[in-house]
């Protein structure tokens, strides 16, 4: 750990603006937060989680996120960008696509209905 501290281009611990009062709230929710983490783990690393708390965990922040991906398309405005982005990156995509194949089959299938390829060199037997 501390060989990653002297990589930090930011230490919080020698900051000479700061009153004590700040320094100390900062050590403080440190503390809370590897406190959190240590609880986390031990819950998720419970071997007998299943069996006395019904199986999961519950964790705000996930739920908040997993509710936020169920109503996405219930929030989703219409806007110039939102559109824009929707044909640049599906409509144009799939249309483009969708050209450039009927193209080619188009070109293969003339050539093959003119005799320029012989029916041994043909490698799409199943496809017309």
């Amino acid at each position: 750990m501390a060989g990653l501290q002297k990589n930090r281009p930011w230490d919080p611990w020698k900051m000479y603006d700061m009153s004590k009062h700040e320094l100390r709230a900062i050590k403080e929710r440190a503390k809370m937060r590897d406190q959190m983490k240590a609880d986390w783990q031990k819950k998720v690393t419970d071997p007998f989680r299943g069996t006395h708390d019904g199986g999961h965990i519950f964790d705000p922040a996930v739920q908040r996120f997993m509710a936020m991906r169920a109503t996405n398309f219930d929030h989703f405005k219409v806007t110039p960008k939102t559109t824009y982005y929707g044909l640049l990156f599906v409509v144009i995509p799939v249309g483009l696509m969708t050209y450039l194949t009927l193209k080619e089959k188009d070109e293969r299938e003339a050539k093959f209905r003119a005799g320029e390829v012989p029916y041994k060199d043909r490698t799409w037997y199943f496809m017309y």
